[in-house]
């Protein structure tokens, strides 16, 4: 609480992590592009802590008009809890199909009223736009929507990983084009997710 006004875990780790990359920034005396940064990403998949959920987004590229995306849900003990993938009409670059399937994932989550989530990328991009300032292509209006939906959730976090830490969520992506609606799974994996 500051100044009377209620921050998100959210908005308050966004803010704290944009201070501390301008402080790097400055401190080191010069100014380096995103993709000269180095980041630490997970090459496989790890369990979140205790009580967190971790849920994995990913998206295919447009084929016949259409993207595919794909998300899974998984608890502190590895467990599948739920899976579900689509298909989204429109020839969207593989950026902002990346950025629609973290906003189907984030709203479907809300909608199941979960907290405690930290959503996994394969699109390192992604993962920094979502604590950075906006932007005004069509991927920065996208990942606007995701942030504001995402001040809602009291802990969250986005994180990018390697595609290698992601491959379900790909496989679900994948799946989505042979499919003529959403596939939701609770509880039980689709039985072509069991080579991963």
């Amino acid at each position: 609480v500051w100044d009377k006004a209620n921050g998100s875990a959210f908005g308050v780790n966004a803010a704290a992590s944009n201070l501390f990359h301008d402080w790097k920034e400055a401190h080191e005396g010069q100014v380096k592009s995103l993709s000269a940064r180095n980041v630490v990403a997970d090459k496989k998949w790890r369990k979140p802590p205790d009580d967190w959920y971790k849920i994995n987004v990913d998206a295919t590229g447009a084929c016949n008009g259409y993207i595919g995306f794909g998300c899974v849900i998984r608890d502190s003990q590895g467990n599948f809890i739920a899976a579900r993938c689509g298909r989204l009409r429109g020839n969207w670059s593989s950026k902002e199909a990346e950025a629609l399937s973290l906003k189907e994932a984030i709203i479907w989550i809300q909608q199941q009223q979960l907290d405690r989530c930290i959503f996994e990328t394969d699109l390192q991009n992604l993962a920094l736009a979502c604590y950075s300032e906006d932007g005004c292509s069509y991927f920065h209006t996208i990942v606007n929507y995701c942030k504001l939906v995402l001040k809602h959730f009291n802990h969250v976090l986005v994180k990018f990983v390697l595609r290698s830490a992601n491959c379900v969520a790909h496989e679900l992506a994948r799946a989505a084009h042979s499919m003529s609606d959403l596939g939701v799974w609770l509880v039980t994996p689709p039985v072509f997710l069991s080579h991963v």
